[in-house]
């Protein structure tokens, strides 16, 4: 918990640099709404990015950015022909991560402008003339990404964060990301045993040959499917019942269907969004209410809710759901709407989430238990290396990538372990998958004191884990059995 916060007070401070900049230079809401949810965003996906991956970010996300932008303008002066063209950028994102992991960070950067388009009333710097309509975003994007990498390189330069993961670019190029969405691909971490992801399933990643069948298609295609379904329902729905309302449908819709990784993490979020955004609109009642339109405090008020929400967005969504309701409903105050239309944006929500969630679990579902499992191969490559290493610059890459891969997996993972905890009330026993997680975290811990290199009856049990990858009914069993020898 208190490295979830470390890491929301280091997005946090880069997020305030940005408002505090954008406040001076360019006091204008949709540039300050889109520094902070790029601040926000760029906080989790350059955590673990080395200075060349930093540079990669610094090149794409103006160009992506600017389509986003691009396709909101066709949004706002043509419905049907930019709602075409917003389905189609979205599914060809998720269809060109199986091409490799720069086309995986294009995909995770595009979630970000494509969100912010739906809840932006019009582009930074559009009624200020085309140039500036070009430069606005862009500026703003580097700024947010200026501010990130500065919180982020003092923060490791004084030992607060440790250092980043060193990925092999064999390893990396192996990489099978099955999450489209909240920032970077995790780190591969060396070569796999022989056989041990042979028959992963499709559903774990795209990587040729693991396990794929004719019968389902590769992860990008059916997660582009879904993505697909859910907003070809989503802007119909949107356009047809609430007419000028729509956006709220289609954002909770890309929200569940476009971010998490499987169906527990879809329902998770979604379950988090419905909350967080519920919870946000009863709070504003009150200052939007008592408070004149043109209040200063409103905007205090709207500015802590989403520092809130980003201080707290580690430890669950339904808080950066919260902290952004909070501040779109007072600023719609600011901007002279006659009463917050809370009731038909909570109807919104609910219908938006719902599609998101009827698509994910419905059209070619990836199950949890797979991106789990992807997850762990990186894991316990990254420990078979650390257990492995016999010098200290091999063992301190393999502990970051440990620390990487851990994280990953817990994010992954998320959904399944809020299951489990419901089960434990009834008494039931958990998914298996969260006891994978357990004896995973178990092996990274062994591995982070062992000695180098590690005794050969621990190293071949992590081994036997990997082979068993291929197999969910033997993979428990080696992995309680690794993680019990460590325990010897």
């Amino acid at each position: 918990m208190r490295a979830r916060l470390g890491r929301g007070l280091l997005a946090l401070i880069a997020a305030s640099i940005v408002v505090a900049v954008l406040l001076v230079v360019l006091p204008e809401p949709s540039a300050v709404m889109l520094g902070i949810a790029l601040s926000a965003s760029l906080s989790r996906s350059q955590l673990e990015r080395d200075a060349r991956g930093r540079l990669e970010a610094l090149g794409l996300l103006p160009v992506v950015g600017l389509i986003g932008f691009g396709i909101g303008a066709l949004l706002r002066a043509d419905l049907v022909a930019g709602a075409v063209v917003y389905v189609l950028a979205l599914v060809a994102a998720m269809l060109l991560r199986g091409r490799g992991p720069l086309w995986r960070r294009v995909s995770a950067l595009v979630a970000t402008p494509f969100l912010a388009v739906l809840f932006l009333p019009a582009a930074p710097g559009a009624d200020r003339g085309p140039v500036a309509a070009v430069v606005v975003p862009v500026g703003v994007a580097v700024l947010a990404w200026a501010a990130v990498t500065a919180a982020q390189v003092a923060a490791r330069a004084l030992g607060l964060l440790p250092p980043p993961a060193v990925r092999p670019a064999a390893a990396e190029a192996a990489r099978a990301d099955a999450t489209p969405g909240e920032g970077a691909a995790t780190p591969g971490a060396g070569a796999p045993t022989p056989g041990a992801t042979a028959a992963l399933p499709s559903a774990a990643g795209p990587t040729p040959g693991a396990g794929r069948s004719g019968l389902r298609p590769p992860a990008e295609v059916r997660a582009a499917a879904q993505i697909g379904v859910a907003l070809v329902v989503a802007f119909l729905v949107g356009a047809l019942t609430f007419g000028d309302h729509w956006p709220w449908v289609v954002l909770s819709a890309v929200i569940v269907a476009y971010l998490p990784r499987g169906r527990a993490d879809a329902i998770r979020t979604g379950l988090h969004r419905l909350v967080g955004a519920a919870a946000g609109s009863l709070v504003a009642l009150i200052p939007a209410a008592v408070l004149p339109g043109d209040s200063v405090v409103l905007v205090g008020l709207a500015l802590a809710a989403i520092g809130v929400g980003i201080l707290l967005r580690e430890v669950g969504y339904a808080a950066w759901a919260f902290g952004v309701t909070v501040a779109l409903t007072l600023l719609e105050r600011l901007t002279g709407q006659p009463e917050p239309l809370i009731g038909l944006r909570l109807i919104e929500i609910v219908i938006g989430v719902a599609v998101g969630l009827l698509a994910v679990c419905l059209v070619f579902p990836l199950r949890t238990t797979d991106v789990v499992r992807s997850r762990l191969r990186d894991v316990l490559a990254a420990v078979s290396d650390r257990l492995g290493a016999d010098d200290p610059a091999a063992v301190l890459g393999a502990e970051a990538r440990i620390r990487s891969t851990l994280r990953e997996l817990d994010r992954s993972a998320a959904g399944l372990i809020d299951a489990g905890r419901v089960l434990a009330v009834l008494r039931r026993p958990p998914p298996r998958a969260v006891e994978w997680v357990a004896d995973a975290h178990a092996l990274g811990v062994y591995a982070a004191r062992a000695p180098a290199p590690a005794p050969p009856a621990v190293r071949r049990a992590v081994g036997d884990a990997r082979r068993a990858l291929r197999a969910p009914d033997d993979l428990g069993p080696a992995l309680r059995r690794a993680a019990d020898t460590t325990r010897r």
